[in-house]
């Protein structure tokens, strides 16, 4: 039996074997094509946050040094960006590197501004007026104007950030946008007032403090929404006649400081897992880094008093400086009191760590990565911490 094929029949199946493999091949390069594709749909869609990182690499360092001279103005704030400083005037926000040298000049053009920061990003906005902006150590981002005034602002832990306005048809209006520019969402109560934001992990989450009226008597709520998908709402947590001060987010909880005292709250759940009351009035409330503290003034005695709370909101130290306090800060479980000259450092339990006497005074200060940045009459001036 003569098992060869015939030579048309072996043109046949090598020519199949061709066409296979020529299929193969171009299976293949589709499949790479279509990759190369996605990938660069992915990075248009999320560039700013896949380039944040190197966003700041071309900045000219050196050049810098401290004291660092203000531009002239009449209205000075003295900010932070992560391991860098920022200035607000009333025409212009500067940024400078930790050494002192300037990034950026930038005009602003609000007739009122005030900012808010996080370490990348600074939001700066008109009050009373109808639009904002926000930057980054370079320059401008984005811009956006609302149809309402401007009564204050909050910036979140990432990119989003938040506007808070007035209304006439509502109390006002809770507005927030994304990285972009756009606004994701928006909420308004026709009886209630938004007294303080703040933004929740990852900024999918957003949490008001607000204030109504209810048979003649006030009734604060703090109420989570959640902004990463359906916009609801998602508890709310009745705080009695307590207008807050200030609505913050740390690492055991959603913290609120009142006018009577302060709630610490479960994030997931709104349920209050700490509380206090306060009897004197409170004078500044520095932000929270390890350790809980607020300076009140004594109407009796005209004396301003530190003190400061554990997890639990009890008082652990109580200190009454001889002279005002100027301004003050907290970073890594110490707080920091600008009295006079001086500059002090104390533990959780308000016990002094550290002072150094600065030569001049100063109006504000911020503690930034192991220095003290401190602004004066006509410089910002830095110093080294010790004994932390």
């Amino acid at each position: 039996m003569n098992n060869v094929k015939p030579k048309t029949e072996e043109r046949n199946d090598i020519n199949k074997y061709r066409e296979k493999k020529l299929r193969r091949k171009k299976k293949i390069r589709f499949a790479v094509f279509a990759l190369v594709v996605l990938v660069i749909i992915l990075i248009i869609a999320n560039w700013r946050t896949v380039f944040a990182p190197f966003k700041d690499i071309g900045i000219k360092r050196g050049g810098g040094g401290f004291p660092v001279t203000l531009p002239g103005s009449t209205q000075y704030y003295l900010g932070e960006m992560g391991e860098n400083f920022y200035l607000l005037t009333d025409t212009y926000l500067y940024t400078y590197t930790s050494d002192g040298a300037e990034i950026a000049g930038i005009q602003h053009k609000f007739q009122n501004p005030a900012s808010v920061s996080n370490s990348r990003r600074v939001m700066v906005y008109d009050r009373n007026g109808k639009s904002f902006r926000v930057y980054s150590r370079t320059g401008e981002v984005f811009s956006n104007t609302v149809d309402d005034i401007i009564v204050f602002g909050q910036i979140g832990n990432d990119e989003r950030s938040a506007v808070i306005t007035t209304s006439t048809r509502y109390s006002n209006y809770l507005c927030v946008f994304n990285g972009e520019g756009r606004q994701i969402f928006r909420w308004a109560s026709p009886d209630e007032k938004i007294m303080g934001v703040c933004f929740g992990q990852g900024d999918k989450s957003v949490y008001a403090s607000v204030i109504g009226e209810q048979n003649g008597e006030l009734r604060g709520s703090i109420v989570k929404f959640d902004i990463s998908g359906s916009g609801s709402e998602v508890w709310r947590t009745a705080i009695g006649e307590r207008v807050t001060y200030s609505l913050e987010l740390c690492s055991d909880g959603i913290y609120a400081v009142t006018g009577s005292g302060a709630l610490l709250l479960n994030e997931n759940t709104g349920e209050i897992s700490a509380l206090n009351s306060f009897t004197r009035p409170i004078n500044a409330l520095p932000r929270t880094d390890r350790i809980r503290a607020v300076i009140f003034r004594d109407s009796a005695t005209n004396k301003e008093t530190a003190v400061t709370y554990d997890n639990a909101l009890q008082q652990i130290g109580s200190i009454t400086p001889d002279d005002d306090i100027t301004a003050c800060d907290i970073s890594d479980g110490r707080l920091y009191l600008l009295i006079g000259s001086r500059l002090y450092a104390y533990d959780q339990s308000l016990n002094e760590t550290w002072s150094c006497e600065l030569g001049e005074e100063y109006s504000n200060v911020k503690i930034i990565n192991g220095y003290a940045y401190l602004l004066g009459y006509n410089t910002v001036q830095r110093v080294q911490l010790q004994g932390r």
